[in-house]
């Protein structure tokens, strides 16, 4: 506060600089408080005159950024994004009044009622924004926010409703109110004391519902409150000026023996995640204790990160086994109340809330302490006087000091607890001491000094900014609860969505912005699963929305911003820091501030002291970083748009000038705040370069992310060639990584490259055929759509031949011999694969593989090693296997690499070799990891991985991995490949004893099959079902449909197929008493074979034949 305490030594008030201090009281806040509550504060009358009236004569101490800000928009006012809670109250029967009373007595009458009303709001740090006579309009949440403001509007709106009939008015008679509250996001403007937003007009229409002395609040409202009130459902209304129907409840009133925490979680708790070292060293010190060792633990950590939850669920297993526990819930409420965690233990021990007489509170009173603690009948006089009992005309009068008054009664707690111990070991709760009133603070020091010898565990809860006491003792331990770690953050993340997978780029961003904290984990990931940004697909969601979608959950927004008000004037700093990022440098803020060195450096130091930011390094070259992305979030969320706005322009521009290597070393931030600052033009070259850096690295998602975001910022350019031509670049180079990133079948890969194309055209931009060309083909293909795909592959070979395009020709064979193949045209397929390899040239062409994600080399040698086995050349097929990988390696695309060693290693399946396509997957896996392409490393790897252990004899494991691959892979919507597959997972299901199961299987595909025209591995299909209607006993079904496969193999030139087929077919010839027609069908297609003599579909055929002979 170094300009403000300045500003007040002028004023000769630098003496009461202590008191704004303590009560959080910044030069905003002192803008907008009244004479009555400058009085609160405990200033004198001339003070406060010479205060109002040097606010009144000058702008006061404000920053050189906020009036640069008021600046930027002439005549506009200062202002901010709030979530306020808002209070109206309205006088019943006001009309009336002002009608019959004289002027004077209404005045007075009114000020009552404001009087009444303000310092109901005071009590729970409210702020009345406006008096309008009969009505209220307070605020909680602004100009500083506290955590729980809905639950403090609550409460403040019940006490005016109490208090309001105890006025001494005869006048009037007995005064009566309605109260309506709402939450929501409002613009607030101190300087010409103006809010907008539609809360404001919601609070007003929720007042109108109430019946007088009552209080109604909004569905959001309720929700916020969590479980500390009762409410009566008023059902939906349509409220005049509210644009959707409106849910409404009158709160019944307080719950009372509701914990913090159960309040929080009334709705219900998420299963517990973790935490089983901090549920283990709690066991160790129960068993301590109720050995007669008493112990302690204090348990500390930030907010949210899961002390209530820990304590709560030891407790539950305590309680669970009949232990005693007793629970001290400390308020922000009453922190001058003395005891109070005491008052409200014994009100609910003691069932206060059903006993209405000072007689049978005594009665139970005295039948507790006496009869069942056993304490002595004179100190039942301190608990009296705790729970305001009138304890006077019932036991002796002691005139005692109010020190020892205040000593007794914290003796006799003690007694009271260590009597509940001494009956049977027993658990004592101190929850959120950080709110603890200073006796109470007492009462733990002497109940901690007498643990020893004592079979009591005490736990006690706070938060970093409380400073522990009790650490000497020996029989006292730490427990700083940490965060949870990536695996435990995703289990509860799963957990809140019933077991519902999230896409990998909402997860990373729910990841990255909770940062391990339990609360912001669970709440962030309740608000995106009940927006309408997500759409459910079997077990699994898709997000419809985008990066910007996501928003803090209105349920931490009041807590982060207390977080970031409680550290006075620092907030316009935060908020700059918000801007550049979550990490920012004290150099780019100095830029942007135009802040004295010294209030800077004051400013972000006591930033750094709060916690909320990080420090590296020392002024002028520190560093800082946001400890949690959410409290950036609520600085940055708190500006006004234009505001916003305006920074990002400044902050781009300071870059481009003072820090010119951002613009090759971190392109994504000039884009950004280019961007935001509403220069979009400017940011577009950025966002490509940006895009063009990340594939580069091979570093896809962030390539996607990166392009995405040029594409958005380009659609709000105007109209024109130019930004077509920068629309086309961005979507040529996001096609690529989208399909490595989504799958090459997903929907968003067509969305993005059939425009593109329509604009490559239209501009006569040749460069961008091949990748979106390719593109397009590719996408239908692995669509299983390939009559279609093949028009594409024959389209780009006519265009290529028009404009005499090498690259593109070479580009239309791979596309063409790729499609042949999965159609069954095996011959067609060859045809156009050596045409590729004729004009194919490693130097020249090598830079496809960056255009397209696959090197046409390896391509035409992935496919050419399965046709070649197909045709009847295993040696051949696995030696140019072998050649292909080699091929990828050099490349150094780890996309390609992987294709190569996943659909390009099936040459490997077929040989029946399961260690050497297992070889291949391994390193697929460890590619894919590297690089972060799952597509690869978690789907085809797995799915090559599951025939491999199907092959080495391992069905059940091939059947449990080859199921959830399936399900995987169905996900990006991809359908070529699937059919075989599918027919492997088949065999494990047969293998492990469900032979109908594996038919149903094998008939799915062999659908698929026809259905998409995909006859590549019809006849391998065909032979398996033969296998399964002979171990159903089916033999002439098995017959038939064998004869079937052998047919098909035949008319396909497949070989290797029509032998598996015959020799399948002439055991089963065999076992029904016919071997001569058994050789006769296996010997000539056994004959024909000249390599691969050892492979195992030849030994079987050879050892069959020999058999039959």
């Amino acid at each position: 506060m170094v300009e403000f305490f300045d500003w007040l030594q002028e004023l000769g008030l630098e003496r009461y600089a202590s008191v704004f201090e303590e009560n959080e009281v910044d030069f905003a806040t002192l803008q907008i408080l009244t004479d009555e509550d400058l009085r609160e504060l405990g200033l004198p009358f001339g003070p406060r005159k010479k205060l109002l009236n040097a606010l009144a004569e000058t702008a006061g101490p404000q920053s050189e950024e906020a009036t640069r800000s008021a600046e930027s928009r002439p005549g506009a006012p200062a202002g901010e994004r709030r979530q306020l809670t808002v209070l109206f109250c309205d006088l019943v029967g006001f009309t009336e009044m002002a009608g019959r009373l004289d002027p004077e007595i209404l005045q007075t009458v009114v000020r009552q009622y404001e009087g009444t009303c303000a310092e109901c709001v005071a009590h729970y740090d409210g702020y009345v924004f406006q008096r309008l006579g009969d009505g209220i309009v307070a605020f909680f949440g602004y100009p500083l926010a506290h955590e729980g403001e809905a639950e403090r509007a609550i409460r403040s709106g019940l006490e005016m409703l109490d208090a309001l009939p105890t006025l001494e008015v005869p006048e009037v008679g007995r005064l009566r109110a309605r109260i309506g509250i709402a939450s929501g996001l409002v613009v607030v403007s101190h300087a010409d004391r103006s809010a907008f937003g539609e809360t404001m007009n919601l609070a007003a229409r929720l007042q109108t519902l109430a019946e007088p002395d009552t209080l109604v609040v909004s569905e959001r409202v309720r929700r916020l409150a969590g479980g500390a009130f009762d409410y009566v459902d008023l059902g939906s209304h349509d409220l005049k000026g509210i644009q959707k129907p409106t849910h409404a409840y009158q709160v019944g009133g307080l719950r009372r023996s509701v914990s913090r925490f159960d309040a929080a979680t009334h709705s219900g708790l998420t299963p517990f995640v973790g935490r089983e070292e901090e549920m283990r060293l709690l066991a160790d010190r129960w068993e301590e204790a109720r050995s007669g060792d008493g112990q302690a633990v204090e348990v500390s950590g930030e907010p949210g990160i899961g002390k209530s939850r820990i304590t709560s669920a030891y407790r539950r297993q305590l309680e669970n086994r009949g232990v005693q526990s007793l629970r001290f819930q400390c308020s922000p409420y009453h922190i001058h109340s003395a005891f109070h965690p005491s008052t409200a233990h014994l009100e609910a021990v003691l069932g206060f809330e059903s006993l209405d007489t000072a007689a049978t509170r005594f009665n139970a009173l005295e039948s507790y302490a006496v009869g069942q603690m056993g304490l002595p009948l004179e100190d039942v006089r301190f608990l009296a006087a705790l729970l305001s009992l009138p304890w006077q005309d019932r036991y002796e009068a002691v005139a005692l000091p109010p020190r020892e008054v205040k000593e007794a009664t914290i003796r006799v707690l003690v007694d009271l607890v260590e009597a509940e111990a001494r009956a049977a070991p027993a658990l004592v709760v101190f929850e959120d001491l950080h709110w603890a009133d200073p006796t109470t603070l007492e009462l733990v020091d002497h109940l901690v000094a007498r643990l020893r010898g004592t079979p009591l565990l005490v736990l006690l809860t706070y938060r970093p900014e409380f400073s522990p006491r009790w650490l000497d003792y020996e029989y006292v331990t730490p427990l700083t609860v940490p965060k949870l770690s990536r695996d435990e953050t995703l289990a509860l993340v799963s957990r809140v969505t019933g077991g519902k997978t999230l896409p990998a780029d909402l997860l990373d961003s729910i990841l990255e912005r909770t940062d391990g904290i339990p609360l912001y984990v669970e709440e962030l990931t309740k608000s995106i699963v009940e927006s309408e940004s997500l759409r459910v697909e079997g077990d699994a969601y898709t997000y419809v929305g985008g990066r910007q979608d996501i928003h803090i959950p209105a349920t931490l927004r009041d807590s982060l911003m207390a977080r970031l008000e409680r550290v006075p004037d620092v907030k316009a700093v935060a908020q700059i820091g918000a801007a550049v990022g979550r990490e920012f440098s004290y150099e780019l803020v100095a830029a942007l501030a135009d802040l004295r060195e010294r209030v800077l450096a004051d400013r972000l130091s006591r930033l750094a002291d709060s916690g909320l930011v990080l420090q590296w390094g020392a002024i002028p070259e520190a560093m800082y970083s946001f400890k949690h992305a959410l409290v950036q979030d609520a600085a940055y969320d708190s500006m006004l748009k234009s505001r916003r706005q305006q920074l990002h322009g400044r902050i781009a521009a300071v870059l481009e000038e003072r820090f010119p290597d951002t613009r090759e070393a971190a392109p994504e931030l000039m884009a950004r705040h280019w961007s935001a600052g509403g220069e979009h033009e400017v940011a577009t070259p950025y966002w490509r370069r940006a895009g063009a850096l990340a594939l580069e690295r091979f570093a896809l998602r962030e390539a996607t992310a990166h392009l995405r975001e040029g594409l958005h910022s380009i659609s709000e350019r105007p109209a024109g060639p130019e930004r077509d031509r920068d629309g086309l670049e961005l979507r040529t180079l996001l096609s690529p990584a989208m399909v490595a990133v989504h799958g090459w079948a997903a929907p968003e890969v067509s969305e993005v490259m059939e425009p593109a194309l329509e604009l490559a055209r239209s501009l006569d931009h040749r460069e961008a055929y091949l990748p979106l060309l390719n593109g397009l083909w590719v996408h239908f293909m692995s669509a299983g759509r390939h009559e279609t795909a093949m028009g594409w592959a024959e389209e780009t070979l006519s265009i290529a031949s028009t404009i005499e395009d090498e690259d593109l020709t070479i580009c239309g064979h791979r596309s063409a011999m790729t499609s042949n193949f999965w159609m069954g045209n095996i011959r067609a397929s060859q045809d156009h694969g050596d045409r590729l390899r004729e004009l194919y040239h490693p130097e020249r062409h090598a830079h496809i593989a960056s255009l397209t994600n696959n090197d046409p080399l390896t391509a035409d040698g992935s496919y050419r090693a399965q046709y070649l086995w197909m045709l009847g050349y295993p040696d051949q097929a696995a030696a140019l296997s072998d050649a292909k990988d080699e091929h990828a390696r050099r490349g150094g695309h780890p996309f390609d690499l992987c294709f190569a060693l996943t659909v390009g290693a099936q040459a490997f399946d077929y040989r029946r070799e399961p260690e050497a396509l297992l070889e291949r997957v391994d390193e697929a896996i460890r590619v894919g990891r590297e690089h972060r392409i799952p597509l690869m490393s978690e789907v085809m790897a797995q799915l090559v991985r599951g025939a491999a252990w199907l092959r080495a004899g391992r069905p059940a494991e091939a059947r449990e991995l080859l199921s959830a691959t399936l399900t995987e892979l169905g996900k990006t919507g991809h359908r070529a490949w699937v059919p075989y597959v599918r027919v492997n997972l088949a065999e494990a299901v047969a293998l492990t004893g469900d032979f109908d199961g594996g038919l149903a299987l094998v008939e799915e595909s062999l659908e698929q099959m026809e259905s998409q025209g995909e006859r590549v591995h019809y006849a391998e299909a065909l032979r398996r079902k033969g296998w399964m209607l002979i171990q159903k006993g089916d033999l002439d079904g098995a017959g038939r449909t064998l004869d079937e496969a052998v047919r098909f193999a035949r008319d396909q030139g497949t070989r290797s197929w029509e032998l598996r087929a015959s020799t399948t077919r002439a055991r089963l010839l065999a076992e029904r008493g016919d071997p001569a027609a058994a050789r006769e069908l296996l010997a000539p297609i056994y004959d024909w074979f000249t390599e691969g003599l050892d492979t195992p579909d030849l030994v079987d055929a050879r050892v069959l034949l020999a058999e039959l002979a």
